[in-house]
């Protein structure tokens, strides 16, 4: 046992200091560097699933979020239905009753449900115009490539008939052209 007390012994300071910062003098040996240098081929499919599962985790959280929406929609639209129904019928209806006229909680509920109806159908609108515009310039492709073409099934006809008129037995000259969009 030594004279110095406890707080005063060098290897209670050395126990306390965490080991990177006691020697800073002294360098990793090699083999420690090159064994944390080595590549572990497992890495690449743990961050492939940590990606997927993700993807996965988001789709699933986006499928009950527009499965949450459709629910709300479809009631709010059930009950504007219902209440045209008896207005129609004539029956005395509380309109501002059922719809939640007053009651600030159910008004923003019904404007939270028109947004999303809104944002949803412009949506829907903006892809049926790109759909269209995509249709008129593949139709516009096709009508301007029959008029350089002419006729497209007698130029078809024609090659099929020089490929056979060729040479017996020899593999056709030319081969029709595959659809478009078929490759």
């Amino acid at each position: 046992m030594s004279s110095l007390p406890r707080v005063a012994q060098p290897s209670i300071w050395q126990s306390i200091i965490p080991k990177f910062l006691r020697n800073p003098n002294n360098p990793p040996s090699p083999e420690k560097i090159r064994r944390t240098k080595e590549w572990n081929p497992a890495i690449f499919f743990i961050v492939m699933f940590l990606l997927i599962g993700s993807n996965a985790m988001h789709m699933i959280a986006l499928r009950n979020e527009y499965t949450a929406f459709s629910r709300r929609a479809d009631a709010k639209i059930g009950l504007l239905k219902d209440v045209i129904e008896r207005v129609q019928r004539g029956e005395d209806v509380d309109v501002k009753g059922l719809l939640g006229t007053g009651n600030p909680e159910k008004e923003r509920a019904w404007e939270e449900v028109i947004k999303e109806l809104e944002e949803e159908d412009r949506l829907w609108q903006a892809n049926a115009r790109r759909r269209q515009k995509a249709e008129k310039s593949s139709s516009s492709q096709d009508h301007d490539e029959t008029k350089e073409a002419g006729n497209p099934e007698s130029s078809d006809r024609q090659e099929a008939e020089k490929a056979t008129t060729a040479g017996k037995g020899d593999a056709p000259l030319l081969s029709r052209k595959a659809p478009r969009g078929f490759y």
